[in-house]
């Protein structure tokens, strides 16, 4: 094989390896980190608060209209008992009465619009906790899945690992190093491909004679726009 050809063997051992390194970075960062189940929870969360104080207000309406209820039979008793006779006394109850049974309806009314209130964030409660239930179960399927691709691509990597030690017994130290400080400074691509006659990285047209060179020399020829190790394919 030669010294080009040994190159860019490295080169796509080392390119697959980058992808390999930059998916395994995301399905890491995606695991345990579901935006859709924190939105969901926190949807929840909301509507059970809203919830526990819909309850609270039916309660609170429910003691207020026991409370004032037991004070109107209290009154009616007193009122229709027999044992009051003075006109002005049973004026006196009966106004009592009249005034207990308006408040009463009116707290009625109240505890009627909270049982209504309660139901409408009980249906929104419900369907929260349907949402919710709903993500989680998809991050289960997902986390299984992204958890499997994880086993393949640290599987993957082991494997390209090998093959780049391999690999790298085929290259001149010096070449290596050429090649080194070529991949970092251009991306990570340190040779290009001849397509059509130009540099298959920047595009600058190569000429007859350096495409030429290019197939047939022994010699690492580059590109001389990008400085690329140009590879005939």
């Amino acid at each position: 094989m030669s010294r080009v050809s040994s190159l860019h063997r490295l080169q796509e051992i080392d390119l697959s390896i980058d992808r390999a390194r930059a998916r395994l970075a995301e399905v890491e960062k995606l695991l345990g980190a579901s935006d859709t189940v924190r939105a969901a929870r926190a949807s929840h969360d909301q509507a059970q608060a809203r919830l526990d104080a819909a309850e609270a207000s039916v309660r609170d309406a429910e003691l207020a209209a026991a409370t004032q209820r037991a004070k109107l039979e209290n009154a009616e008793r007193s009122l229709y008992s027999g044992g009051v006779h003075n006109p002005k006394e049973l004026q006196g109850l009966q106004a009592d009465v009249d005034s207990l049974r308006r408040h009463m309806s009116s707290l009625e009314d109240c505890l009627l619009e909270a049982m209504v209130a309660l139901e409408d964030v009980e249906a929104r409660a419900r369907q929260a906790a349907g949402q919710l239930d709903q993500a989680e179960a998809a991050q289960v399927t997902e986390e299984a899945s992204l958890a499997g691709e994880r086993s393949q691509l640290q599987a993957r990597l082991a494997t390209l690992d090998t093959e780049r030690e391999a690999a790298l017994a085929g290259v001149a130290e010096k070449d290596l190093a050429l090649y080194a400080r070529l991949r970092d400074s251009m991306g990570g691509r340190a040779l290009a491909t001849l397509q059509d006659g130009s540099c298959g990285a920047c595009g600058v047209g190569i000429s007859a004679g350096e495409r030429q060179t290019v197939r047939n020399s022994a010699e690492l020829f580059r590109c001389p726009q990008c400085g690329r190790i140009l590879y005939a394919g």
